[in-house]
């Protein structure tokens, strides 16, 4: 009968430790490269996720771009600001709880107009910083018709290109500053470069480049479309609306059975007079 044999060589056994050890070695070796790999490959698919999502983002950032410019090109495009596609400038500020909406028409041709800044162009831009109503500017262009000129629509685009800049409230102080004495003179463009100039535009290269080449042409025509859908006959109009929706017209003639506040806007008192008509369509929410 066979038997194991008991006991053995001394350095056989010893070998056979090494190997084994060795062994051991090579697997611990082969893990932590395997290990490695991963960690590679995770890093691998994390720098191309990124890299796949910053690709989707730049493309997004390129198509809003391009859908943008396209707007401008096709005359589609709107001013920063602006309440619609044929709207006003809302004036920066935010409106308190209750605080009623002023909308005001202007034409930058309009000597009744600067008779209205003169007195009030640097309050309606006040009410709308202290929240105390939500001023929207509208600028109109229909008198180039009535004076057979186009500076009506060309200051209008300048203050486009002025609000990109937000300088749209100071452009329209500078333009009515310095209205022609004589209505019909109108503006040539080196004198609206020089408006944008004194109203702080940065950019001035840029704001010219967007007036020679009418980039807001399109918007401005859409405003004065709108006019008369807006039930708008002329400027300035000035109309305050409550929360509510009631509507007060506080720049009648008083023409056609109006109320004549037209004078009271344009009085000496005439700053105070529209304050108080904001107040007094303010409502306690």
């Amino acid at each position: 009968m066979s038997s194991k044999k008991t006991g053995g060589h001394p350095a056989r056994a010893g070998q056979a430790e090494d190997a084994r050890e060795a062994r051991r070695a090579k697997a611990a070796a082969l893990r932590q490269r395997e290990l490695a790999r991963e960690r590679s490959r995770r890093v691998l698919l994390i720098s191309i996720a990124v890299v796949v999502v910053l690709a989707l983002v730049a493309v997004v950032v390129v198509v809003i771009d391009r859908s943008r410019k396209d707007d401008v090109a096709a005359g589609t495009g709107t001013p920063p600001g602006v309440t619609a596609a044929d709207g006003g400038y809302v004036l920066p500020g935010t409106p308190a709880a209750g605080a009623p909406t002023l909308d005001i028409w202007l034409d930058y041709q309009c000597p009744i107009c600067k008779q209205f800044e003169d007195v009030s162009g640097t309050v309606y831009p006040q009410l709308a910083a202290d929240g105390k109503a939500k001023v929207v500017v509208h600028t109109l262009s229909f008198l180039d018709d009535n004076l057979g000129n186009d500076a009506s629509e060309r200051a209008a685009e300048g203050a486009a290109a002025a609000a990109v800049q937000g300088k749209f409230v100071e452009y329209t102080q500078q333009v009515f500053a310095n209205q022609p004495e004589q209505e019909g003179t109108g503006y040539t463009d080196d004198q609206l470069e020089q408006f944008a100039k004194d109203a702080g535009v940065a950019d001035v290269a840029t704001w010219r480049q967007q007036l020679d080449d009418h980039t807001w042409q399109g918007f401005v025509r859409r405003v004065q479309g709108a006019m008369d859908d807006q039930g708008v006959s002329g400027t300035p109009t000035v109309i305050v609306t409550a929360p509510d929706g009631t509507k007060k017209n506080i720049s009648q003639t008083t023409q056609n059975g109006g109320d004549g506040s037209m004078g009271q806007l344009l009085g000496s008192n005439g700053a105070a007079f529209l304050t108080d008509a904001v107040a007094a369509a303010t409502q306690t929410p």
